[in-house]
Parts: C-alpha cells; structure tokens; sequence
C-alpha cells in the first residue's frame, strides 16, 4: 500500500468523488480526495464530485473487483487515513496480517500496545474496510466479534479468503 504523506491534507468537509461497484456482499461506496483513498464503506456518502473520476478510484474499483473474482489477494493504492498516532500504528499492522490469515484483538494489542478493546476500537474506526483488512481480526479462540460492515459479511470475506470453511448450505 502506497501512502502519500508529502501531500496536502484532504479536504474533510468538501465534496468527495465517489465511486461504488457491486460485490457479493452488497453494494461497495470508494471514497477519493482525487488524488488517494479516503474511504471504502457500505454506506452510501451521498452524491460525490462531479465530473472525471480520479486515477486512483477507477483503480480501487478495479483492484475490488478483482478481490472479489478471487483475483487479487493485495491492494496497491494511495490512501489517506485519518486517525491518532496508536490508529494509525494499528491500521498500518493490519496490512501485515496477510490474506488467508487472521490474529485475535489481544495478539494485535500486544503486538501495537495498548488492550483487545482499544484494538477493537481502531478496528471498528478502520476508514477502508476490505483494503486494510480489519476483517482479518478475531476475539479469543476466533469467535467472529465486530466488523463496522456487520459480522455476516466479515464471515463471508474471512470464507472468501480460506480463514473459516465455507458453509455448504
């Protein structure tokens, strides 16, 4: 994952661009400062930017797409993530927890500082669900607990990636 640093600040209150996609798990909203990632949610923004969409949405859109067709199983982009300096420590661990993997609340906190419930809190804070993969992230003896995009669909994104076997009905 690409982080642009050197840049400006995104603009926080104006208008975004807003791209959405499709996705077995309901439709996917990506959120850009026309220049990074801002954001990637289940909950429609609203209405975006007019006019072309930026670079690094149509990639995002693409670089999706392809993780859901069991084509890509990392993400390179520009994003942009806002949170305090222990957010972005633990933000920046969860692009290390590779794909087809998991670690439980308590083995990040120990591994970022802090406790399982503050880890759970930057998880649930997590501004780019799927693409930092806060999914990745299970309570003690991998009982599923939180997701910000709802515990059905982190089931089915840690089946998509072979951490849980998939169910057969």
């Amino acid at each position: 994952m690409r982080r642009l640093r050197d840049r400006k600040e995104p603009e926080l209150f104006g208008p975004m661009y807003v791209a959405s996609l499709p996705s077995p798990i309901g439709k996917i909203y990506v959120e850009s400062d026309g220049e990074r990632i801002t954001r990637i949610s289940f909950n429609n923004p609203g209405r975006g930017r007019g006019g072309r969409k930026p670079k690094a949405l149509k990639e995002a859109v693409v670089q999706l797409g392809a993780y859901f067709a069991g084509r890509r199983k990392k993400f390179d982009l520009p994003f942009y993530q806002v949170g305090s300096a222990y957010r972005q420590k633990l933000w920046t661990r969860l692009l290390k927890i590779p794909f087809g993997h998991a670690v439980t609340y308590a083995d990040l906190a120990n591994n970022v500082g802090g406790n399982a419930r503050s880890a759970g809190s930057a998880c649930g804070d997590n501004p780019l669900l799927i693409v930092v993969p806060c999914h990745r992230v299970l309570g003690v003896s991998g009982l599923l607990t939180g997701y910000a995009g709802g515990l059905w669909r982190k089931k089915w994104l840690l089946e998509h990636e072979g951490v849980l076997p998939k169910e057969l009905f």
